[in-house]
């Protein structure tokens, strides 16, 4: 079994990366947006905004965990609420010419100043139970700390138990709700 390390992400990292983030995405609304785009078409839409320099998704807000052989094994970004606004312009700029619309994520609102917000988060399927995730929290907690923030937060879709227990565990206490694209949020932080 490789050994996992935890490490800034790089724009070589870009596909490995998307391929994480549709694990987090509502996959559904947004092939439902552009019939025929399919999963690797999604995953391609992404990769160009993990790659790009200041967005939601950019690989400059993102940590990777990744094997001795490079593979990307996981992934968590994150970046100051305060600038969502901005970060989230250019997403929904490559939306309108990919999807000809930003349908309701233009209408979300997922954080918001004096809070370091954890985007997306995953974990290659083949490799979870390995203590991954944890290790993601803990180097993107680490980043808040370090940029000088006390409140970390998320959103959990309700309807996952599982994952809101993890983050329970991590010491996250629900602060809130938010709707996201339909769905229910249970908004979470953790002071640090």
């Amino acid at each position: 079994m490789e050994n996992i390390t935890v490490r800034d992400a790089r724009k070589e990292d870009a596909q490995g990366i998307a391929a994480l983030i549709v694990l987090a995405w509502p996959v559904e609304e947004f092939l439902a947006m552009k019939p025929g785009l399919g999963m690797e078409g999604l995953v391609g839409f992404i990769r160009k905004l993990v790659e790009a320099e200041d967005n939601l998704y950019s690989y400059r807000y993102t940590k990777v965990a990744v094997t001795e052989s490079g593979k990307v094994a996981g992934m968590m970004n994150g970046y100051d609420g305060a600038k969502y606004g901005i970060l989230k312009k250019p997403v929904l700029d490559a939306m309108a010419v990919e999807f000809e619309d930003s349908g309701d994520f233009g209408r979300v609102t997922e954080t918001g100043p004096g809070e370091f917000y954890l985007d997306s988060a995953g974990v290659d399927p083949e490799m979870r139970s390995r203590g991954i995730g944890s290790m993601l929290f803990d180097a993107m907690i680490a980043r808040a700390a370090g940029e000088g923030f006390k409140v970390v937060g998320l959103i959990v879709d309700e309807d996952k138990p599982r994952a809101e227990a993890l983050y329970r565990r991590l010491g996250f206490e629900s602060v809130g709700y938010k709707d996201f694209l339909g769905h229910r949020m249970i908004h979470m932080q953790k002071h640090i």
